[in-house]
């Protein structure tokens, strides 16, 4: 594989989308599951998983939310251990929920009509998905 010289200028800009939303109503473990299951077009050894929501990331993640086909869709968000967690292990910067979740209300979701806020729900419930490459 060649390397290009960084002084290089081209006419055009590539841009690699890493955000894939699923339009298949799964529950929150089969949606896991699904986006662990994908591969990628670009590199054998890239993953994915469901999307964590970071604020750098937020704008970009609530444009594809809003092609759902469900008012909500899955995010990588977790209530384990007493602790909320996302799943690729970022950080928790969303200090507006609750402590201790009733035991339905343990999982994460972006909803389109909403304030664009994570907010929690029943894992068991089915919706759309949203999906990112970690690299």
């Amino acid at each position: 594989m060649a390397t290009q010289n960084c002084s290089d200028r081209f006419p055009f800009v590539c841009i690699r989308d890493n955000l894939v939303l699923v339009k298949e109503n799964k529950t929150w473990r089969e949606a896991l599951d699904h986006c662990r299951a994908l591969n990628s077009p670009y590199n054998a050894n890239n993953r994915f998983e469901l999307v964590s929501v970071q604020p750098e990331d937020h704008d970009n993640v609530m444009n594809k939310v809003k092609d759902g086909d469900t008012e909500e869709v899955w995010a990588g968000l977790r209530f384990l251990a007493g602790h909320w967690v996302w799943v690729n292990g970022a950080s928790m910067v969303y200090s507006h929920l609750p402590p201790c979740p009733s035991v339905e209300q343990g999982c994460g979701v972006l909803s389109k009509n909403g304030t664009g806020r994570v907010e929690i729900t029943d894992c068991t419930e089915k919706r759309n998905f949203l999906c990112y490459s970690l690299y």
